[in-house]
C-alpha cells in the first residue's frame, strides 16, 4: 500500500485499524471531543492512556510496510527532466554541475569579471563555509507544502545553482537560470523501510521519530476533525539521502503552472 501524507482521508482509517488494540474506540471518542487548540494536543490526549513506546513501535512497523510517497520540486529543461526519469535524482556533485552552470552564467554581462571567483563559490556552497549540500538529495512528504509554502524550489530551481549565481552576480542572475526551464514536481515512491531509516538517521535518544511523530499527530488531529487537511499546514519534513535516488522510485514528473505558483511565492 502507498502512504501519501496529504491524503489523510485514505491512510488514516488504515492506520486506525493497525492501532485498534492500543487506541480503543472510547479513547478515540475522547480525542474527538477535544479540546484541541494546537497540532500536538490531540496526540497528547492519546498519550495520557497509551504507552508511548508501544504507539511508536506499531506506527513505525505500519509505515515500514508502506510505500512512502514523497516529492521533489525543481525548475528544469525538458532534457533535464528526461535525465531524471532515466537516471534518477542525483545527489549534489558540485564538480559535475560546474560546466552547465558556467555555460549558463557566462551570458551575464559581468561574467568576465566575476568568473575568477567561480571555483571558490562552487566549493563554498558545495561543502564549504556556506553549506554542506554536497552528496545530498532531498525529498519532502507534503505535496501541498511544496507547492505553496516552499515553492521557491519550483520558481527558482536548484538552491545550489541559485546560491552560486547570486553570490557571484547578484539576484538578477536568477533569471538566467530560469530561462528555458519549467517548474516540475517529481513524485517519488520510497520503500517504507528506507524512509524509516533515512528519517531516523539523526534521532536523539528518547525523541519520537520525525516521520512517526508527524503521522501520529496528524492522525490524532484527524480523529478530532475528519476534514483536517495536512496539505494546508505547511509541513516541513524531509527525507535527506546521501546517495542518488534511483530512477525506479521516480513515478511521475508533473509540470506545474507557474502562474499558480506565483500566487503564493514569497522570497
Amino acid at each position: 500500500m502507498k502512504f501519501d501524507f496529504d491524503t489523510i482521508g485514505e491512510w488514516a482509517p488504515r492506520l486506525s485499524v493497525a492501532l485498534d488494540a492500543l487506541v480503543p474506540n472510547q479513547l478515540r471518542e475522547r480525542v474527538g471531543n477535544g479540546p484541541v487548540a494546537w497540532p500536538g494536543d490531540a496526540l497528547d490526549i492519546i498519550l495520557e492512556d497509551v504507552e508511548r513506546c508501544d504507539l511508536i513501535a506499531v506506527t513505525r512497523a505500519w509505515l515500514r510496510a508502506q510505500t512512502i510517497v514523497a516529492y521533489h520540486g525543481s525548475r528544469l529543461s525538458a532534457d533535464e527532466i528526461a535525465s531524471v526519469r532515466a537516471g534518477g535524482l542525483m545527489a549534489l556533485d558540485p564538480a559535475a554541475r560546474k560546466d552547465r552552470l558556467e555555460k549558463t552564467l557566462s551570458r551575464h554581462p559581468s561574467w568576465a569579471e566575476a568568473s575568477n571567483g567561480f571555483d571558490a563559490v562552487v566549493r563554498d556552497f558545495g561543502d564549504g563555509q556556506f553549506g554542506r549540500r554536497q552528496g545530498q538529495a532531498h525529498l519532502t512528504i507534503s505535496r501541498g507544502a511544496l507547492l505553496t509554502a516552499f515553492n521557491h524550489y519550483l520558481v527558482e530551481g536548484s538552491e545550489f545553482d541559485q546560491a552560486v549565481a547570486v553570490q557571484l552576480l547578484g539576484k538578477g542572475a536568477r533569471a538566467l537560470l530560469q530561462e528555458g526551464r519549467s517548474p516540475v514536481l517529481f513524485t517519488v515512491e520510497v520503500p517504507g523501510s528506507r524512509a524509516i531509516e533515512v528519517g531516523e538517521r539523526w534521532l536523539h535518544d528518547g525523541a519520537m521519530p520525525g516521520l512517526v511523530r508527524h503521522v501520529l499527530q496528524f492522525w490524532a488531529n484527524w480523529l478530532y476533525d475528519p476534514a483536517f487537511d495536512p496539505g494546508t499546514q505547511h509541513v516541513d519534513f524531509g527525507l535527506m539521502f546521501y546517495e542518488d535516488i534511483p530512477p525506479g522510485w521516480v513515478a511521475y514528473a508533473t509540470l506545474i503552472d507557474e502562474a499558480r505558483l506565483l500566487e503564493t511565492y514569497r522570497r
